[in-house]
């Protein structure tokens, strides 16, 4: 589980050796920028370069043989028996099959359980409008591949005739070819990263209408030969994002509030010492603010600008992630994998070609006994007919003996038998995990097994998770600033329900009588994390099996329980079935008064006062009957849903 907490402003970080130290770099000169954007494309450029094999190796057709094998070995088989895309597929299928859930939780001052609500409801919808779950997929399976890649979150209005502002999250397409951090940052969602890189390759169209000045001259992009995309045909332009520390004045008042030193403070602070509060100390801290700047290979395309994050909005995603030497290595499945399965290609296509080519069975002969027979004799190894004449030499009576054929080398069946358990092993994938039943073993065993190979693919969830609840914690931070008006937003809760709330929406306190702001997103500091979990369809029928089970134990949860269980069921007939027990147990007085509606309440007092406080002995035992039917009729619903 990855877990983030947001700092309070003025927080001194890895940055921050010391209040009055400054730090410097020239991100005005644009030859600087070019030196600091190939420095970091060298530092990265081995595992960059092992990435991009293993991308061909899995994605390009006839990628897992290596060049020089077709050079030098024209005419040859070259059969790929490929084991190594469906490990990535299934490491793929297992980050489908689990939702990554950011959690908010309150950690300081103001913080409340209801604003990290609201926060968890807004980051849900961002997504949900994102459709970010397809880009956390698309982003694991090129992680598991390559052991890089990774998406941003940029904002944009949220439509054309609105000044409102919507947070969302995008992919980044061929992300090891567009994205270079900070060579110096050490944390594995690079968070600490004071400056980034994002190429991007535009139409010479777009770049004519946007920087009609512009020289037209792509930035490097560090590929080696030809580039995924056709110079030619298109400009790469490069973004500069970095991170600039800006001062500020922090103000500790009597109360223990920490405000900043704006012109908005200095207009209150006469109704604060109206208020009985007064000054304690002030002290100057920074805060990190992101720049960005577009330019090509020759000059600034556009000037600089202030963005509303306070790191750089590039999240990257790492398979393997270590620092070795002061250096950033990462990868994924299927570098260990490369040369096995070459090896695997080359000696089951050598035992084919082996196999299709030695000699049949030999005849001996005497050359009376051959004879006028040439011709079908120099064709014995490749024809088949079974039908084969000879003439009878008198100095050598009987037919033609026939030796055994030739034989293909062993030793080519054990190195293929032998790579094959090398790339299973090397993957941590075991035949449990692709679905199999390695020689009909026990649930047991198999369960052992399974075990084994989630080890070997644990670390790319909790690798997500770590991306995820970077993403969450930048959210987090920067909701504040673009939700900061009164404004109706859309909450995405777990189970895919909504509702519309109002944030920032002032109100006046009938006990106090004065101005309350509800729904604040400014106030507090709180924690967010990320775990990897079963969907909720997955839970959903988890929690159904289970209600089913403690039911056959003990029958009278269905009557203490039903409504819920029927409305987990993911059916509207189910559900209708649902309302209608939840009424029969609110008439029955199963459901307290404190988990009924307000709505659910006049009902009750509204039947109550029309049918008194006797109910008919009749009444009763119909609705027992009508409870005995809806139970069938559950049972009978679960088994179709089953």
């Amino acid at each position: 589980m990855a877990e983030y907490l947001t700092e309070e402003p003025g927080n001194e970080t890895k940055q921050d050796k010391a209040e009055s130290e400054e730090y410097y770099t020239d991100y005005d000169s644009h030859q600087n920028v070019i030196n600091m954007m190939t420095a970091a494309q060298q530092a990265d450029h081995d595992n960059r370069e092992k990435a991009r094999e293993s991308h061909l190796f899995v994605d390009k057709r006839d990628g897992q043989w290596e060049p020089y094998w077709w050079n030098n070995n024209a005419g040859k088989p070259r059969y790929t028996f490929d084991m190594v895309n469906p490990i990535v597929d299934q490491v793929t299928a297992e980050i489908e099959q689990s939702d990554f859930d950011i959690k908010v939780s309150p950690q300081s001052g103001p913080a409340s359980k209801e604003t990290a609500m609201v926060f968890d409801g807004l980051i849900r919808n961002i997504e949900s409008m994102s459709r970010a779950k397809e880009i956390y997929i698309n982003a694991g399976r090129g992680m598991a591949t390559a052991g890089y890649d990774g998406w941003m979150v940029s904002h944009k209005y949220a439509d054309e005739e609105s000044f409102d502002q919507d947070l969302v999250i995008e992919p980044v397409p061929n992300f090891i070819d567009r994205v270079w951090f900070d060579p110096a940052s050490y944390r594995q969602d690079k968070s600490d990263a004071q400056y980034a890189f994002l190429l991007h390759p535009v139409s010479k169209a777009e770049y004519a209408s946007r920087w009609p000045e512009g020289s037209e001259a792509s930035v490097s992009d560090d590929r080696e030969g030809d580039a995924y995309y056709d110079k030619a045909e298109v400009i790469v332009v490069g973004q500069l994002f970095y991170v600039k520390r800006k001062p500020m004045e922090l103000v500790l008042m009597s109360n223990g509030a920490v405000y900043e030193a704006t012109d908005d403070f200095e207009k209150v602070v006469d109704e604060l010492a109206a208020a009985g509060l007064t000054e304690v100390r002030r002290r100057t801290a920074y805060k990190n603010v992101v720049c960005s700047r577009f330019y090509d290979a020759t000059d600034w395309l556009e000037d600089d600008e202030e963005t509303i994050f306070d790191r750089i909005p590039i999240i990257p995603v790492y398979g393997n992630f270590k620092i070795t030497e002061n250096k950033t290595i990462y990868w994924g499945v299927v570098e260990k994998l490369l040369d096995p399965q070459r090896v695997l290609n080359y000696s089951m296509s050598r035992e084919i070609e082996e196999g299709a080519l030695a000699p049949r069975a030999k005849y001996w002969m005497t050359l009376t006994q051959g004879a006028g027979h040439e011709d079908s004799l120099s064709t014995l190894n490749t024809n088949s007919d079974p039908v084969q004449f000879f003439n009878v030499d008198p100095e050598n009576p009987g037919p033609p003996q026939q030796n055994g054929g030739a034989m293909v080398n062993p030793g080519l069946r054990t190195i293929s038998e032998s790579m094959r358990q090398l790339i299973g092993q090397t993957a941590g994938m075991f035949a449990a995990n692709m679905g199999d039943n390695p020689g009909l073993q026990s649930g047991v065993a198999i369960e052992r097994l399974q075990s084994k190979g989630d080890n070997g693919t644990v670390k790319y969830f909790r690798a997500l998770e770590t991306a995820i609840a970077a993403t969450g914690d930048l959210l987090v931070k920067t909701i504040p600033k673009v939700y900061d008006t009164r404004r109706t937003v859309r909450l995405l809760y777990e189970d895919n329900t909504a509702e519309m709330i109002t944030l920032n929406d002032t109100v006046i306190d009938n006990q106090t009588g004065e101005p309350v702001i509800l729904n604040d997103l400014t106030k507090g500091q709180y924690s967010i994390t990320c775990r990897a979990g079963p969907s909720f369809r997955n839970k959903q029928q988890e929690t159904i099996e289970t209600i089913i089970e403690i039911a056959k134990v003990d029958p009278s949860i269905i009557s203490m329980s039903g409504d819920i269980l029927l409305n987990a069921i993911p059916t509207s007939a189910a559900m209708q079935i649902g309302e209608r027990k939840r009424l029969q147990m609110i008439a029955q007085g199963l459901i307290p008064a404190s988990q009924m509606t307000e709505e659910e309440t006049q009902q009750m007092q509204q039947q109550q006062q029309n049918q008194g406080q006797q109910q008919d002995p009749n009444m009763v035992l119909a609705q027992a009957e009508m409870a005995k039917a809806q139970a069938e009729q559950m049972r009978t619903q679960v088994e179709v849903q089953k």
